[in-house]
This record gives C-alpha cells, sequence and structure tokens, in this order.
C-alpha cells in the first residue's frame, strides 16, 4: 500500500520492488498455519488490487502463487539455509514482474513490453535478493523478542 502511493515519489524508493512481499514470504516461511496466511495472503492481496493501477487479481494471484512455490520448496530444502531466502526472494519479484508482463501482453500486445521494463525488473530482482532476507531476519528477531518479552509479562 506505501508502495502504491507513497515510495515511488521518494527518489531514492523509484526502482523500488513491492514491498508487500516482504511479508508474504514472512508469513509463507515462519508461520504453520496454512488456512490463516492463506487468508492473510488473499486479503494482502486484494487490498494491493485495490489500491494499484495493475489488473485487478494480479497481486493476490501472484502472492498465492508464490505462497505455494514456498510451501513446495520448504518440503525439500530447509528454510534456514543461507542461500534459499535471498534465491526465493529474487525468484518472487521476478515471478510476480512476470505475472505483471504477461497483463500487459495479453491486453495491449508485445509492443507493451519493453526491454528497459525487463531491465527494471532484473534491477527490482537484484535488490530484493540482498534487502528481503535483511528484512525477514529483522522482522523474525523483533518477533521473538516480542515473544519473550510477552512470556515474561513484560509487554
Amino acid at each position: 500500500m506505501i508502495q502504491t502511493s507513497i515510495i515511488p515519489s521518494l527518489p531514492i524508493f523509484s526502482g523500488f520492488f513491492d514491498l508487500i512481499l516482504i511479508v508474504v514470504l514472512f508469513l509463507s516461511l515462519m508461520c504453520s498455519n496454512s488456512i490463516l496466511v492463506v487468508g492473510g495472503i488473499i486479503l494482502v492481496g486484494y487490498l494491493m488490487d485495490s489500491l494499484s493501477d495493475a489488473p485487478f487479481g494480479l497481486y493476490t494471484f501472484a502472492y498465492i502463487w508464490i505462497f505455494i512455490l514456498i510451501q513446495f520448496l520448504k518440503r525439500f530444502i530447509h528454510r534456514g539455509n543461507i542461500i534459499f531466502l535471498p534465491c526465493i526472494s529474487a525468484f518472487s519479484v521476478i515471478m510476480e514482474n512476470s505475472f505483471l508482463f504477461f497483463s500487459f501482453f495479453v491486453r495491449y500486445g508485445r509492443d507493451a513490453i519493453s526491454i528497459e521494463d525487463i531491465v527494471f525488473a532484473g534491477k527490482q530482482s537484484l535488490l530484493a535478493f540482498f534487502v528481503i532476507p535483511i528484512s525477514i531476519v529483522l522482522i523474525h528477531g523483533l518477533h521473538n523478542l516480542c515473544d519473550r518479552l510477552d512470556s515474561k509479562g513484560i509487554v
């Protein structure tokens, strides 16, 4: 939501990826109740679809497929694997941009997607490779800290 309305107007964030992906990846990786996670992802996707200029359903569709992919990969790769999180982060941005490009291709034809758009998506995925894992580790650490403080009755 902030990504759609505020961040593009700030020059430093003009090339940033969809920041809601951090939340989607965190929920997909760390939460064990799949039904609640899917419900939350659908809600967040619906909100992003409502706020963005993208075709309606794009974010919900992308977020659900990212969730499914992560659930599938978690069976074979340990989520603590040092290369898993950066790779899945970059791939999630590529996947979301691919859905966006496909929707533009279907609606406007092949001239709607330029080389600059593809390069921009590549830069976003490279940025996601480094930023999303750090963000998820920080969120996970803060979550654990809050749990410890809650168990002691401090919060």
